[in-house]
């Protein structure tokens, strides 16, 4: 057959033979899950199969002459296995038709139990060092367990005997069947978030080990193995323990003994508190007595009972200092007085005074500058000499002096 294209495609009544020929080939297989909304009609009867792990389902056709060899009909809830054949219906749905069914027997169940417990295991999810502790005395403690449970009512009196100020925070769920692991799940979580729950405790009163099933679902143990409040696990169930036993940061058998577990005895406290108070005197005195010894032996210094001691190097050493540095500062203002005085003449020497002493004349005009060049006739200009200044005005100047004749 050709593959289909948008040019050349199959009708629907092909594809959907092709995927009645595939689902033939897959042949009889056996199957297990928990049955729900079993009816009968037209001499057969239905019923919903339901995995206990994933969120699908499909629905079972079974004849029901093949309940014969059961010890009693299957209820809603029970879990089957079955051999089934499936089927594509006219309404495109999947129909499974069984032709043999069984009970899943207590040894399947612990069967599936250990091999999901194994599985957690490998992962490290019951190791030693992902268990929690929680305080002495917890600011609340939580509490998960069945509405309306005798479970309930035994933590809160031991707790209240214990430490009659005991906080209790309760999530009352269902702690069987279908919505059991939703609602504990749901509640763990909220007590999780809680800012003063130091401690949760999840319980209930034994049951059955399919009562149980829920304690051992995959996705409750994982959510516990993830919570930041450490778990005390008290299902009470000694020959087949639920998972949660395993993942839990403490196992009770009891919810009584999780209550002594989770709250501690006002008298315990007390004496805690005094070996406490203890400790801390024993330190502090020891912690004097060292730091006395400490401060007696820097008193026994002798720097500490004769300052002076200490004063006396430096000041031995600044006498030193001082003979060096008197001698070495009158060489120094000497040096520096002959350099000043050779300076001193070098400046007479370059000073214009100089100039007029050997009987020059400087010429300056009205501004102040030096007159370089012969000036205009009738200019204004002012002489100094060696014993004063004048001015003048330039007259007639004689040929024979031009640019050399100033009056």
């Amino acid at each position: 057959m050709t593959t289909p294209t948008p040019q050349d495609p199959w009708p629907l009544r092909v594809m959907l033979q092709n995927f009645r020929d595939w689902v033939d080939r897959l042949g009889q297989v056996w199957v297990s899950g928990e049955i729900s909304k079993i009816r009968s009609s037209r001499g057969q009867t239905y019923f919903t199969l339901r995995d206990e792990q994933g969120a699908v389902s499909a629905d079972v056709m079974i004849h029901p002459s093949r309940f014969a060899d059961l010890p009693r009909t299957p209820a809603h809830g029970d879990r089957v296995v079955v051999l089934v054949k499936a089927q594509l219906t006219r309404s495109t749905g999947i129909l499974l038709r069984a032709s043999q069914i069984q009970m899943a027997g207590v040894g399947d169940l612990l069967a599936e139990i250990e091999r999901r417990r194994r599985l957690l295991a490998d992962e490290g999810l019951f190791a030693e060092h992902h268990k929690r502790r929680w305080p002495l005395l917890p600011r609340r403690v939580g509490v998960v367990t069945g509405r309306d449970s005798d479970a309930l009512k035994d933590v809160q009196r031991i707790a209240t005997v214990r430490f009659p100020g005991v906080r209790l925070e309760v999530r009352q769920t269902a702690v069987q069947g279908r919505s059991a692991v939703s609602e504990v799940t749901r509640a763990l979580l909220e007590l999780d978030a809680h800012p003063d729950v130091d401690v949760i405790i999840v319980t209930r009163g034994g049951g059955s080990l399919e009562d149980l099933l829920p304690f051992s679902d995959e996705g409750l143990v994982r959510t516990v193995a993830a919570l930041l409040t450490p778990v005390i696990s008290a299902i009470g169930h000694e020959a087949d323990r639920p998972i949660l036993d395993d993942v839990a940061d403490a196992r009770a058998a009891t919810p009584t003994h999780a209550a002594t577990l989770a709250v501690p005895q006002v008298a315990d406290v007390a004496s805690h508190i005094d070996t406490l108070r203890r400790r801390i005197r024993s330190r502090m005195q020891a912690k004097l007595v060292h730091d006395r010894k400490l401060l007696q032996s820097c008193r026994n210094r002798r720097v500490l009972q004769d300052p002076h001691v200490l004063l006396g190097p430096p000041k031995d050493s600044l006498k030193r200092a001082r003979v060096r540095l008197l001698p070495a500062l009158v060489r120094f203002t000497e040096r520096q007085r002959t350099d000043l005085g050779s300076l001193d003449l070098q400046l007479r020497a370059l000073s214009p005074q100089a100039t007029l002493d050997r009987g020059y004349a400087l010429v300056v005009d009205e501004a102040g500058k030096l007159v370089r060049a012969v000036p205009a006739q009738g200019t204004h200009v002012d002489i100094r000499v060696q014993s004063g200044r004048f001015g003048a005005v330039v007259d007639v100047i004689p040929p024979t002096q031009e640019g050399s004749g100033h009056e």
